[in-house]
C-alpha cells in the first residue's frame, strides 16, 4: 500500500504551506477582509474608533463628576463643600436634591402632609377658590401596593417642601436664591397636579400649606407627645403658563 498523501501515479499532493494556507504558511490564520474575519474595533475607521473612545471616556468622566457632587451634598460639612457651595447647589438642586445624609440621618417625628388649593378664573370673570387638596395623600395612594413606586411619587414633593421650609427666616419668608428656587419648584409641582384648567375655570394662583401631626409615643413610654395637628400656611403664589409644562 502507498502512503495516503501520495497518489498512485506518483504525483505528490500540493503542499498547503506553499500558498500560505497551512499551519506553517506565511498567511496561516491571518484574518483578511475578503474572508470576513475582521471584526470589532479593528474593522472600523480610525476616526470612528477615536469617536467611540472619546464618548466612553466622556460618559465615565460625567459619571464620576456626578457621583462626587452627590457625595459632597450628602456628606457632613467639610472644607471642599463649603468652598464650592454655590456651584454644588446649582448642580444638585432641584433635580438631584437629596433629603438624607450619609451619616446618622435624623428620623422624622411627625407625619407631614403638603396640601394645596388654587384660585381659578371662571368663564363669567369671577375668581373661585377651591378646597384644599392633599398632595401627599395622592403620592401615598400611588405608592401603596405598588412594588416599584417612582422616585417622584416618593420624594419629589416631600423633598421640595422640606428644602423650602429649611430656607425660611423667622418671618416665614424664603431666604436667598435657593429659597426662591424651591418656592418656584413647589409652584410647578402643585400646578402640574391641578393642571391649567380645574373645577370649571383657569388656574391663576396656588397656595400651599403643611399639616404636621406629631407621632404619638409608644404605649410603653411615659413620654407625653401633643398630637395636635399644626399648619404652616404659605401666601398665594402666581402660576405661570410654563409651570404646567
Amino acid at each position: 500500500m502507498q502512503p495516503p498523501d501520495v497518489r498512485e501515479s506518483g504525483e505528490e499532493l500540493p503542499d498547503p504551506a506553499a500558498d500560505g494556507q497551512g499551519p506553517g504558511g506565511e498567511g496561516a490564520g491571518a484574518p483578511t477582509a475578503q474572508g470576513g474575519r475582521l471584526g470589532g474595533l479593528a474593522a472600523l475607521k480610525p476616526v470612528s474608533v477615536i469617536i467611540i473612545v472619546l464618548s466612553v471616556v466622556g460618559v465615565a468622566v460625567a459619571a464620576v463628576v456626578h457621583s462626587v457632587m452627590l457625595f459632597l451634598n450628602i456628606a457632613p460639612l467639610n472644607t471642599v463643600s463649603q468652598k464650592h457651595a454655590a456651584g454644588l447647589n446649582s448642580y444638585i438642586y432641584p433635580e438631584f436634591a437629596q433629603d438624607w445624609k450619609l451619616f446618622a440621618p435624623n428620623p422624622t417625628s411627625a407625619n407631614t402632609h403638603v396640601q394645596a388649593r388654587v384660585k381659578v378664573l371662571m368663564p363669567d370673570g369671577a375668581l373661585k377658590t377651591t378646597g384644599w387638596m392633599d398632595l401627599t395623600a395622592m403620592d401615598e395612594a400611588w405608592i401603596v401596593h405598588n412594588p416599584l413606586p417612582s422616585q417622584a411619587h416618593q420624594n419629589q414633593l416631600r423633598g421640595a417642601w422640606a428644602n423650602y421650609v429649611s430656607t425660611l427666616d423667622d418671618k416665614g419668608r424664603p431666604v436667598g436664591l435657593f429659597g426662591t428656587m424651591m418656592q418656584e419648584y413647589l409652584v410647578r409641582i402643585a400646578a402640574q397636579r391641578f393642571g391649567p384648567h380645574f373645577d370649571g375655570g383657569t388656574v391663576q394662583n396656588v397656595q400651599l400649606r403643611s399639616a404636621s401631626t406629631p407621632i404619638a409615643a409608644p404605649s410603653w413610654s411615659n413620654q407625653y407627645v401633643d398630637t395636635t395637628t399644626g399648619y404652616l400656611v404659605e401666601p398665594w403664589w402666581t402660576v405661570k403658563a410654563e409651570d404646567f409644562k
